[in-house]
């Protein structure tokens, strides 16, 4: 079947590119149990992969991933918001961003809870995850209570020691699917949308002007809007059946660059 990125679309691409196209593997950290990195994992592995390069992508807790990207001992991280490189010097972000969450509150069914901005949290046990930026610097730091995993945080919401629970939107649909969770539901407007950068430890500040030509041609074919929302159609339909993303070679994932 025919590709967005074609091979015709592929070969104008390299002949402007300017960075060496020496064949390497390259590692990337990535936030583990949270759905809406897969489409960053693909969109990169498909630039990079353009560039004549292989990915790895290394699961671990969001704020290892981080730091570890951020020490060098990682290439980089897959996905994180703009404010990353304020904090994390070593890491460049890269132009223009590749996914995008809305970071929305979840909550037991029949709660009566509304809330409709970051301040007004603090009246609630709000449930958060180590490492994931967006909800460490926004929540209210009154009623925090902080876990390692959305599988953790999901259950806690359940069980009613937090009254809401802070995820991406898609994120906290997923879990809900794969836990068969029927009771929890996501507030009715998401609090903020947040645009997600690729981001490249500074050792491989070469790849990034390359990399900004790739995902702004992305972004102005519609390949972006395209991708992610069929790697969330998959995602959620397997999450239904109790099925997780194929990380092992995303043969599952395929069937979305189809044109």
């Amino acid at each position: 079947m025919k590709r967005w990125v074609n091979v015709s679309a592929i070969a104008i691409l390299f002949v402007f590119l300017s960075g060496s196209l020496q064949s390497k593997t390259l590692d990337f950290a990535v936030a583990a149990n949270t759905i809406d990195t897969v489409v960053s994992e693909i969109i990169i592995k498909k630039a990079y992969e353009m560039l004549g390069h292989q990915v790895n992508i290394i699961r671990l807790p969001p704020k290892r991933a981080l730091e570890d990207a951020n020490s060098g001992r990682y290439d980089g991280d897959v996905q994180r918001i703009f404010s990353v490189a304020e904090t994390y010097p070593n890491l460049i972000r890269i132009e223009p961003p590749i996914n995008y969450i809305h970071g929305t509150g979840f909550v037991l069914e029949g709660s009566d809870i509304r809330v409709n901005s970051w301040q007004a949290l603090k009246d609630h046990k709000v449930g958060i995850i180590l490492g994931i930026r967006f909800a460490e610097t926004n929540v209210p730091k009154e009623n925090v209570f902080v876990f390692y995993n959305y599988k953790e945080l999901t259950e806690a919401l359940n069980n009613g020691r937090i009254d809401i629970g802070i995820y991406p939107q898609s994120n906290g649909i997923y879990q809900v699917l794969l836990m068969g969770e029927k009771r929890i539901i996501p507030l009715k407007a998401p609090l903020e949308k947040f645009d997600l950068y690729h981001y490249i430890h500074k050792k491989n500040r070469s790849l990034k002007n390359d990399l900004q030509r790739i995902f702004t041609q992305f972004e102005q074919d519609g390949t972006l809007a395209k991708v992610r929302q069929r790697v969330l159609d998959i995602s959620f339909r397997r999450a239904k059946k109790g099925i997780t993303p194929c990380f092992d070679d995303y043969a599952c994932y395929k069937s979305v660059w189809d044109k």
